[in-house]
């Protein structure tokens, strides 16, 4: 599931685009998202682990309170 949120990460029509946690568990695992699932949260703490200079202080993936989650445009 991390590859495919990756491929998210890349795919610059999502850019900038708020994602909900229903439409990035629809995306990735193509069911919808049980009511106390946290595995979207799980993984994109894995992905910032991963891209972030400080996961702590996330630029590229950046949570949206009450919406879900934003993938940064380009970085400079």
């Amino acid at each position: 599931m991390t590859e495919r949120i990756l491929l998210i990460e890349d795919d610059t029509r999502l850019a900038g685009r708020v994602m909900s946690r229903d439409v990035l568990m629809d995306i990735v695992k193509n069911e919808r998202l049980e009511a106390f699932d946290r595995s979207i949260d799980v993984h994109i703490s894995r992905i910032r682990a991963a891209i972030e200079d400080d996961p702590k202080k996330p630029r590229r993936v950046i949570t949206v309170r009450g919406a879900g989650y934003v993938f940064a445009k380009a970085q400079e």
